[in-house]
């Protein structure tokens, strides 16, 4: 009896999404001459950064990151105070929610904020997903076909089918709160590739 000869190629999609979402990295920072009052400082600081992000975000969104804490130094090298910082991670699902939050964190927060930094991701849609996936076994196909006519023959029946995972997705909650307050920050999201992988086995006819 002859075994089955087969086919297994991987092919690869990726569609266009816009970047509609934000992470803000934030920190909580106050310096003091004593490790006790920079902690409650920073402590104080933090309920204040959290307390105005809970009016753009869902309290799910907000996150802490980490807490650290270190002496400060003089001139002379003698110990001068200390310094804690708070750091968070707040997501926002929306690029204006992004931008009216961190204003309204900098005109209330003041100097006891730090901006680590803003990353900008997309929010893939199932439709999104389903044409990166179109894309992909197409291009899968497209290769089995090819090495089909080198070896002389032709597809056969689909044997297996493998999707491999997806890239560019970030789960963001969408019950964000409204922003109210005018931002004068802005953000350009631009566009990013989301992609996935198809891997098939056919037979050979």
């Amino acid at each position: 009896m002859l075994s089955t000869r087969t086919v297994t190629t991987t092919g690869h999609g990726s569609v266009s999404v816009p970047r509609d979402a934000a992470v803000l990295s934030v920190a909580a920072v106050h310096r003091a001459a004593t490790l006790s009052e920079a902690l409650a400082g920073a402590e104080s600081a933090r309920a204040a950064v959290v307390a105005v992000a809970r009016t753009h975000v869902d309290p799910s969104a907000i996150r802490t990151q980490g807490l650290a804490t270190w002496p400060r130094h003089d001139d002379a090298g003698r110990t001068a105070g200390y310094e804690a910082r708070h750091s968070l991670e707040v997501r926002c699902a929306g690029l204006e929610v992004a931008a009216a939050l961190l204003q309204q964190l900098a005109d209330e927060a003041g100097d006891r904020l730090s901006v680590d930094g803003v990353s900008l991701a997309s929010t893939p849609s199932a439709d999104h997903l389903a044409d990166a996936r179109e894309a992909a076994y197409a291009d899968a196909t497209s290769r089995a076909e090819h090495l089909a006519r080198l070896a002389g023959t032709t597809l056969g029946a689909v044997v297996s089918v493998t999707e491999g995972v997806a890239s560019g997705q970030v789960p963001f909650a969408r019950d964000a709160v409204a922003a109210s307050s005018k931002a004068v920050v802005g953000f350009e999201g631009g566009t990013e590739d989301v992609s996935t992988a198809v891997t098939v086995t056919w037979e050979l006819g």
